[in-house]
C-alpha cells in the first residue's frame, strides 16, 4: 500500500500531538503530586515543632486531641497510684465530695452518716466495684479520707488538685463534675456516677447487672415522678470500653477550662443532656418507673424488681429504703411503666 506526504504528515502531527497531550497530563500530575508532598512537608514540619503553653490545661482543640490520646493509651487512671495498681478493666462508683459551704451534706458528721453505710452496700451488692471519692486536698484533710483506704479496700480517693495525666483540674472543673472523670480513664471499662447521699440497693444492683450483660453503651436510671429528664447526674452508668473513642468525645468538655463553665453550680444534668443524651440514647438502656411515657428513645424497661416500700426509689436520699411509714408516692405508676407480667404492682 502506498501513502500519500499528506496521509504521513497528517499522521505524524496527530502521534505527536498525542505525545504532547500525554506529557502534558503527566506534568499536571506530577505538580499537583509535589503541591501535596510540599502540604505534607510543612504540616509534619509544623507538628514536630510546634510547641504547647505549658499552662498545665490545655486550651486549643489540636492540644486537647493530643491529651485526650495519651490518656487513651496510658497505663495510669484519672486518680491516684493506689489506683493504678488495681490494673485495668476497672468498675467504678464515682462520686463528688466538695464543701462544706456548696452542700451541707459535706460537714464531718453527716459525711460520715454518709459513707460508712454506702461502703457496706457496696461490698454487698457491688462487690467487684471500687468507690472512687474526687475531692480537693482541703476536704481531704478535713474529713480524714485517707483514713478509709485503711478500714476498706474498696475505695480509693482522688485528689483533684493533683490527678495523674491531666493534673490540678480543681482550679476550674465544678465539683459536681469531678464525678464524670472516669468516663476519661483509659484503666475503666465501667462507670456509675453516684450521690453519696444515696443508698445502694437491691432494686439499681439488678438492673445494673442486666446492663452489663447487655450490649447498650448506656444506662439511665429513672424511679420517680420528678425523674423527668432524660439523664439524672447522680443516675447513670456507662460502658466505656465498648465505645472508649465516643466517651472521649463526649466527656472531652471536662478538660476545656472555658467551655465547661456553662455548667457550672448544679448544671450537671444540663451536660449530660446537652452533650452526652444525643449521641447515646438510641444505644441505651433505661428503667423507668414513672415517665417512661415521656421519652421515646432507649429501650425503655421497668423495674424488673418492686420497691420495698413507699418511701423508697433508686436514688431517694437517706434515710429510706428502710420499710419506714413515711409514703413518698402517693400517685401509682402508670400501667405503661410497669411490668407486663406485674401489672398489679400498682406502686412498681
Amino acid at each position: 500500500m502506498v501513502y500519500s506526504r499528506s496521509s504521513k504528515l497528517h499522521s505524524h502531527h496527530s502521534f505527536c500531538w498525542n505525545i504532547s497531550k500525554y506529557f502534558n497530563c503527566f506534568d499536571n500530575k506530577r505538580s499537583i503530586l509535589l503541591l501535596i508532598l510540599i502540604l505534607l512537608t510543612i504540616l509534619i514540619f509544623y507538628l514536630i515543632s510546634y510547641t504547647p503553653k505549658q499552662s498545665g490545661i490545655i486550651e486549643d482543640t489540636d492540644i486537647c486531641s493530643k491529651l485526650l490520646y495519651i490518656i487513651y493509651n496510658s497505663n495510669r487512671t484519672l486518680c491516684s497510684k493506689e489506683a493504678d495498681r488495681r490494673g485495668n478493666k476497672q468498675r467504678i462508683i464515682a462520686l463528688s465530695i466538695f464543701g462544706p459551704k456548696e452542700n451541707q451534706m459535706f460537714v464531718d458528721e453527716k459525711f460520715s452518716e454518709m459513707i460508712l453505710p454506702l461502703i457496706d452496700e457496696a461490698k454487698l451488692l457491688f462487690p467487684s466495684w471500687t468507690i472512687r471519692l474526687y475531692a480537693d486536698k482541703f476536704s481531704i484533710n478535713r474529713l480524714h479520707l485517707q483514713n478509709l483506704t485503711r478500714q476498706a479496700t474498696n475505695i480509693d480517693i482522688c485528689n483533684v488538685d493533683e490527678l495523674p495525666i491531666i493534673g490540678n483540674v480543681a482550679d476550674y472543673l465544678p465539683g459536681k463534675l469531678w464525678r464524670f472523670l472516669p468516663a476519661l480513664d483509659p484503666m475503666v471499662d465501667f462507670i456509675s456516677s453516684r450521690d453519696l447521699d444515696s443508698p445502694l440497693t437491691q432494686r439499681e444492683q439488678v438492673v445494673v447487672e442486666q446492663f452489663i450483660d447487655s450490649s447498650y453503651l448506656f444506662l439511665s436510671l429513672r424511679d420517680h415522678p420528678f425523674h423527668n429528664i432524660p439523664i439524672l447526674g447522680g443516675l447513670w452508668t456507662s460502658a466505656l470500653y465498648r465505645d472508649r473513642l465516643l466517651f472521649l468525645r463526649l466527656f472531652s468538655i471536662l478538660l476545656d477550662k472555658n467551655q465547661v463553665q456553662r455548667y457550672s453550680l448544679i448544671n450537671d444534668q444540663k451536660l449530660l443532656c446537652d452533650l452526652v443524651w444525643p449521641k447515646v440514647r438510641d444505644q441505651s438502656l433505661v428503667f423507668d418507673s414513672y415517665t417512661c411515657h415521656m421519652f421515646p428513645h432507649g429501650q425503655q424497661r421497668p423495674f424488673p424488681t418492686q420497691r420495698p416500700s413507699r418511701e423508697c426509689h433508686v436514688g431517694c436520699v437517706r434515710p429510706c429504703c428502710q420499710n419506714s411509714s413515711n409514703i413518698v408516692f402517693k400517685d401509682p405508676c402508670p400501667e405503661k411503666c410497669r411490668p407486663n407480667d406485674h401489672l398489679d404492682w400498682i406502686y412498681c
